[in-house]
């Protein structure tokens, strides 16, 4: 069996990151810690590369969000996320059972774009929502039971 572990976002602010993905999903922090040392610098390809890693997991286990936030060095915003057309990762997608409930869950609900109901398959709905640093969040919804869910959206 192969399944997805988790996905690794590197993020600006890692304390709004977390928040905003424990309110829209209701994902939980499960580890908080710095990485640095030799191992992290051959890692990265960075000498002296630090950085703040937050994990986060779902309730019942379905999927965890890696955040990772450079202090040394200062992370950039080089990749230009609004170029869609460019070659590189352009959204996570995270499949919820309740996608109007993981919209109401945001304080500040982003602009949220629903893909239209003529362009998905019968019985699915999608939207998209940017997170604090413009990473595309898919949310898709199916008419079915999803395989995994998360903190009831």
């Amino acid at each position: 069996m192969t399944l997805l572990d988790h996905v690794n976002l590197v993020v600006t602010d890692p304390v709004a990151s977390r928040d905003f993905y424990g309110r829209l999903l209701g994902l939980a922090p499960v580890m908080d810690r710095w990485l640095e040392g030799e191992w992290f610098d051959r890692l990265t390809g960075i000498d002296g590369a630090r950085a703040r890693c937050i994990i986060l997991d779902a309730p019942d286990g379905g999927c965890r969000i890696e955040l990772l936030a450079f202090a040394t060095p200062e992370g950039t915003t080089e990749a230009d996320l609004s170029d869609h057309a460019a070659t590189g990762l352009r959204h996570v997608a995270i499949r919820v059972d309740d996608l109007d409930a993981c919209l109401a869950r945001l304080e500040t609900p982003p602009p949220a774009i629903e893909v239209p109901r003529a362009i998905v398959p019968v019985g699915k709905r999608m939207a998209y929502v940017p997170d604090p640093d413009g990473i595309i969040v898919e949310l898709a919804e199916y008419g079915g039971t999803p395989s995994f869910t998360f903190g009831g959206c």
